[in-house]
């Protein structure tokens, strides 16, 4: 009994002479052990266990792997059939990205998609501000370790504005939008005037008419803060894609090149809304700012303006 007890000691006395740093170290390596067998929940909890280290970027990294393992995520193979085969065209690439295998979503704010859109939030608001961005992060990892954390970043945003169009843009196999097995054509109901005025100049594919929007985007009274919220994170995922592929090279690598592509073919819907003063708004890289931006009558007015110019004109 005395020697059990010795030992015991000697075991308390080897864990307490752990510095944290080295707790931290151990959960990360078992969590991406656990990752390696496909064991996600297990990965998320080491992690979780040892506390959230906002301020470590190897971490972090390893706790968005471990919420896109979870959401059955696989970068491998998103690389290579996904990214690989996607159409940068720029009239074509939103419809591209809605019909990826990624991208198949049949229900608002599912398992799949909450799961990623937690393991980017990780990433993104990593550097400890307000307003996140590709410089901030620089300025707290160092530019190679903020680099590694804008490509994990990247993927996983382009995964999941994949999923977004692809569930309320309703668009069937080939992407295209309104074709889908639901009943809307556009992505909102338009009351803007500038909106409708838009959308009437026939640039939008099947929206043609301002009240055929996605009923889980409905600004109807009930559904209001939740239409918000679903809104500005389709909103956060553009502002961010051009925040870090503006401020990151990724152009050396024959993989990664695809996504400097994105940022190319969508430039175009950039320019538009920033000719039609909507700049502000591919300026919110963070989801609270959004939502916050929304509040004002105005501001719901140019996010009308900005989804018929952007979104309806981007999916056809």
């Amino acid at each position: 009994m005395k020697r059990l007890f010795v030992i015991l000691l000697c075991v308390l006395a080897i864990g307490c002479s752990q510095t944290k740093d080295q707790q931290v170290d151990q959960a990360i390596d078992r969590a991406l052990s656990y990752l390696s067998d496909n064991r996600c929940d297990s990965a998320i909890g080491v992690l979780t266990d040892a506390g959230l280290q906002l301020q470590n970027g190897v971490y972090l990294q390893v706790l968005a792997s471990a919420y896109g393992c979870k959401a059955g995520f696989d970068e491998v193979k998103y690389l290579s059939e996904d990214l690989a085969t996607l159409n940068t065209n720029s009239n074509q690439i939103f419809g591209s990205l809605a019909s990826r295998n990624y991208s198949l979503e049949t229900a608002a704010d599912s398992s799949k998609y909450t799961n990623v859109l937690t393991g980017i939030n990780f990433l993104i608001n990593s550097d400890g501000g307000t307003k996140p961005s590709q410089v901030n992060r620089d300025s707290v990892y160092g530019v190679r370790q903020s680099g590694d954390m804008a490509v994990q970043t990247l993927l996983l945003t382009i995964v999941n504005f994949g999923k977004f169009l692809h569930y309320y843009g309703n668009v069937n196999n080939a992407g295209v939008k309104g074709s889908g097995s639901g009943s809307n054509t556009c992505f909102l109901n338009y009351t803007d005037p500038r909106a409708q005025t838009a959308i009437s100049l026939g640039n939008s594919g099947a929206c043609t008419t301002n009240n055929s929007g996605h009923p889980d985007l409905s600004f109807a009274p009930a559904n209001l803060s939740k239409a918000k919220r679903r809104v500005c994170e389709a909103v956060v995922y553009i502002a961010n894609l051009f925040d870090i592929l503006d401020h990151v090279d990724l152009s050396t690598s024959s993989t990664l090149s695809k996504l400097e592509d994105v940022s190319t073919s969508i430039d175009s819907y950039r320019t538009a809304a920033n000719a039609a003063g909507l700049g502000a708004i591919l300026d919110l890289t963070s989801q609270s700012d959004c939502e916050t931006y929304l509040n004002t009558p105005a501001n719901f007015n140019d996010m009308e303006y900005f989804f018929a110019l952007v979104f309806e004109s981007g999916l056809k």
